[in-house]
């Protein structure tokens, strides 16, 4: 694997963890840098949230722990340029979120609560508004004492019919983004279907000249799949999203296999009943026991899928309400 740079940040392993609402908690980022993960963003956090009700609502999905997770992100998002430059001094402003390495601003979220307000995918539709944003983050961190990258994570397009938008990724890189990753869906599809190489190949041609690194994202679930997202888009790294949820070996088997070594066999089921206690655990150290367990529910069941037995307690698991019953039902596989 070839190293990256984004901005003036080395990148030694452009494999890295997508943000996921719900997935991309602090302790799982430890766990993924650990298991090879380039770098692991938060997930997305509202600019206007942090602008107007300030950073104690949102500090819970922003905290970060450079010293352990290594390279750092936060995603934004948000439809005003303001939002992002108040946003982005509050975040400096903070003692545990200051040391931040890059912020990455979310311009590919579907779900319809966030592209009615103008944000996530619908700024795909408004190439304007979306180098705006950029223009004005990159102004805000260009005075800071340090460099810290802006990137952008978009998507192939909007509707149903898009192939590609290479206009938008054109308006993006003319803005001074430092790095774009493009999700091979459109706005349409969600999550559903398959995302399009070809597409994002598209978006990847109309910014080589820049000379700024590409990032491709979608359907990348092993090492095979994520060769053939590297051939066909000629992307410079890739992002593992769905496919990471319970599963952080899965970098150091993509990187082993993209390296031409032995790729690592899938754990032992009780190494992975060992990692789902890690996480939890983790996330008690920042949340009161109720709601650590209650979002970890969601989560839970990817630990442990495949295992024998794990349909059985998978309904028991999603009801748990404590972190000693969490325990006791997972060894009953």
């Amino acid at each position: 694997m070839k190293s990256v740079k984004i901005g003036g940040i080395t990148i030694n392993n452009p494999v890295v963890l997508s943000p996921m609402a719900g997935i991309s908690s602090l302790p799982f980022r430890v766990i993924c840098n650990e298991m090879g993960a380039g770098y692991s963003p938060t997930e997305l956090v509202s600019a206007r949230s942090i602008r107007y009700n300030g950073i104690d609502k949102s500090l819970r999905y922003m905290r970060i722990l450079p010293e352990e997770e290594g390279i750092t992100a936060i995603q934004l998002f948000g439809s005003e340029p303001e939002d992002f430059e108040a946003a982005i001094e509050t975040i400096m402003d903070t003692p545990v979120l200051k040391e931040v390495s890059m912020i990455d601003i979310n311009m590919g979220c579907p779900v319809p609560k966030v592209v009615k307000t103008g944000s996530g995918s619908a700024l795909i539709e408004d190439p304007d508004r979306a180098s705006n944003i950029v223009k004005a983050c990159k102004k805000t961190v260009s005075q800071l004492p340090r460099p810290v990258p802006v990137t952008v994570k978009t998507r192939a397009g909007y509707n149903a019919d898009d192939k590609g938008k290479p206009d938008f990724a054109r308006a993006l890189a003319d803005a001074g983004c430092d790095m774009i990753c493009v999700h091979g869906r459109t706005r349409t599809q969600m999550y559903h279907g398959e995302s399009s190489n070809e597409a994002i190949s598209v978006m990847r041609e109309a910014v080589r000249g820049y000379e700024i690194p590409f990032f491709a994202n979608g359907d990348i679930t092993d090492a095979g799949s994520a060769r053939k997202v590297f051939e066909q888009t000629g992307c410079d790294g890739i992002m593992i999203g769905r496919a990471a949820r319970g599963n952080p070996w899965i970098f150091g088997q993509i990187l082993a296999g993209l390296d031409g070594r032995e790729i690592p066999a899938d754990p032992a089921p009780e190494i992975r009943k060992e990692m789902l206690i890690r996480e939890l655990e983790g996330r008690l150290k920042y949340l009161p026991e109720d709601v650590a367990v209650r979002e970890f529910r969601s989560v839970m069941p990817y630990y442990i899928k495949g295992i024998q037995g794990a349909a059985r307690i998978k309904v028991q698991l999603v009801s748990a309400v404590s972190f000693e019953e969490v325990k006791e039902i997972i060894e009953l596989v």
